[in-house]
């Protein structure tokens, strides 16, 4: 009796885009930044997150480039939103198309923002981070790119309370206070970084510094 074999397509256990639970056509009203936006729908406000993407902070490099870029494609256009979720914050999570275009993608193709990996295995769109990185296209042009969510994590840190040797909690330290290690001194251009910034302790020449020493950086604030 012949042996039979059962052959699975490789596209069988492909990772897909989040199922659609729900379409409905919006406007755009506000672009918070380069993936959160707020929609009006039956005069109704929806703050929505882009789906599979995570933009950088205001703060970074290609913060404030990556928020207008968003602007550009959806802002005061008619947009359709396929509801895939809800975020722990409240937020809708959607795939937003318009003008025959998905947000999500356009972001990473521009070089934008980054495939979110943590929270989506869209291999769509993971081919695109790859191909602009490949490219060194919009924030890839910048070797020493951070994500966002590393960004967050150093932010998060450095603004942590601290604990005394008596036990006491107190506020994260003022700048007036903070130690030398708390800021980063680009020795090149006297630029000070804090500790949540891209450059920091990442310079080709630099220590660490004070609050007081060199000028402010114009990115993170210094």
């Amino acid at each position: 009796m012949p042996s039979h074999r059962v052959v699975y397509s490789l596209l069988q256990f492909a990772p897909h885009p989040p199922k659609v639970i729900e379409e409905f056509p919006a406007k755009v009203v506000g672009v918070t930044d380069g993936d959160t936006i707020t929609v009006l729908r039956d005069r109704e406000q929806i703050k929505i997150r882009l789906e599979g993407i995570d933009a950088p902070e205001r703060g970074q490099a290609f913060g404030t480039k990556s928020k207008s870029e968003l602007s550009k494609l959806v802002y005061r256009k008619s947009v359709t939103i396929q509801k895939t979720g809800t975020d722990r914050y409240g937020r809708t999570l959607a795939r937003i198309e318009v003008d025959g275009k998905e947000a999500a993608e356009e972001m990473l193709k521009e070089g934008m923002a980054w495939h979110y990996k943590e929270y989506s295995t869209d291999e769509a769109l993971s081919e695109l981070e790859i191909n602009a990185r490949s490219a060194n296209i919009g924030l890839w042009s910048e070797s020493n790119a951070i994500a966002p969510w590393e960004y967050r994590s150093r932010q998060k840190s450095h603004s942590a309370p601290i604990v005394s040797s008596g036990g006491e909690t107190r506020g994260a330290a003022t700048p007036s206070e903070s130690p030398a290690g708390s800021y980063w001194l680009n020795t090149s251009s006297n630029t000070r970084h804090n500790a949540g910034c891209q450059y920091y302790n990442n310079t080709k020449r630099g220590r660490a510094c004070t609050a007081s020493e060199g000028k402010a950086c114009g990115t993170c604030g210094g």
